[in-house]
C-alpha cells in the first residue's frame, strides 16, 4: 500500500468502509512514447527548414515546417496536461469501492465505481497489460482508449461515451486486478 496514495482516499472513504490497497501510477512507457512522438516531429519540421530546396519547394517546405512545429507545440502540451494527470492521481480498493481521486492541480475531483455494480454486471472489469479497465458492456466496436486532453482514468462524461473507468500504469496489475475480483465476491 502506497502511504501518500492512502492520505489521499482515506478521507473520502464511507462509514465501515475498509482500503484493501491503494496506489498510484507508476510506468513511465506511456510518457516515454509521447516524448519520442514530439521528438521525432520536431526533427521532421527542422529537417524541413535545413533542407536546402529550389525556391518553389521551399515555400511549401516552410508552410509545412510551421504546420509541424505547431503541431509540436499541441503534443507538449498535451504531453503536459497527461503527465499532470499522472502524478495528481490516487487509487484505492475498498472492501464496497474502487475509488479514483485526481485533478489538474491537485488531486480534488473523485470518481468511485461501487463494486455490487460488478456483481450486478453493469460494468465490467478486465485487465489489459499494466492497466484495470471497469466499462460498461458495449456494442460499440472502436473504442478510444484514451481522449488527448482529458484524465486518462476517467472518461469525459458527454453525450454518447460509455461509462469507463481506468487504473493506469500499475505496478502489479495482476494483484490488484485478483483483489478487485475478490472484494466483489465477498459482497455476493
Amino acid at each position: 500500500m502506497d502511504p501518500e496514495a492512502a492520505a489521499v482516499i482515506t478521507p473520502h472513504l464511507l462509514a465501515r468502509e475498509v482500503l484493501l490497497w491503494s496506489g498510484r501510477p507508476r510506468d513511465t512507457t506511456a510518457l516515454r512514447w509521447r516524448a519520442a512522438a514530439i521528438i521525432l516531429v520536431a526533427a521532421a519540421a527542422l529537417a524541413l527548414r535545413a533542407l536546402p530546396l529550389d525556391p518553389t519547394l521551399a515555400v511549401v517546405a516552410n508552410g509545412n515546417s510551421i504546420l509541424l512545429a505547431i503541431v509540436v507545440v499541441i503534443l507538449i502540451a498535451e504531453a503536459v496536461v497527461f503527465h499532470t494527470y499522472f502524478a495528481n492521481t490516487f487509487y484505492g480498493v475498498t472492501n464496497q469501492r474502487v475509488i479514483i481521486v485526481s485533478g489538474l492541480r491537485r488531486p480534488e475531483a473523485v470518481a468511485a465505481v461501487l463494486l455490487d455494480r460488478l456483481n450486478a454486471a453493469q460494468l465490467r472489469l478486465q485487465r489489459v497489460d499494466r492497466d484495470i479497465e471497469l466499462r460498461a458492456p458495449s456494442d460499440q466496436v472502436f473504442q478510444l482508449r484514451y481522449l488527448p486532453f482529458t484524465n486518462p482514468s476517467v472518461r469525459p462524461d458527454w453525450n454518447g461515451w460509455i461509462e469507463c473507468y481506468r487504473l493506469i500504469a500499475l505496478e502489479n496489475a495482476v494483484r490488484v486486478y485478483d483483489l478487485i475480483v475478490e472484494a466483489t465476491n465477498k459482497l455476493k
